[in-house]
């Protein structure tokens, strides 16, 4: 186990013990405590701001879910939306679904056929 992990580690078993406790403050507190450097605080940010994402990003799969919607009609919305924000014409917009939808295609072949 890298250092990366070890202080991962640390910082999920505090979370674990105290699951009501403010997790940011609780992180900055375990960063101090480790003795981090810059690029170790970056990267642990890093990481707990992909965790939220992923949190949020589920939380509003599981919503769509409840109200009926399906996850491709989800994920569809969910593209769209990130191509507005980003100022992506209709057509950029559409090349995206479309690519993604290949991609995820070819994926879940390789899977089918080679057990990956």
């Amino acid at each position: 186990m890298d250092e990366f992990d070890k202080i991962l580690d640390s910082i999920l078993d505090e979370i674990e013990k105290n699951p009501t406790s403010d997790v940011d403050k609780m992180i900055a507190t375990k960063m101090d405590e480790l003795g981090l450097s810059e690029q170790g605080k970056a990267l642990l940010s890093d990481t707990n701001n992909y965790l939220n994402a992923y949190d949020e990003a589920y939380a509003k799969l599981q919503q769509a879910k409840e109200n009926g919607e399906t996850r491709i009609s989800w994920v569809q919305k969910s593209l769209l939306e990130i191509a507005k924000a980003n100022n992506l014409s209709d057509e950029q917009a559409e090349q995206l679904l479309s690519d993604l939808a290949t991609e995820s295609e070819k994926v879940l072949t390789k899977t089918k056929n080679e057990g990956e």
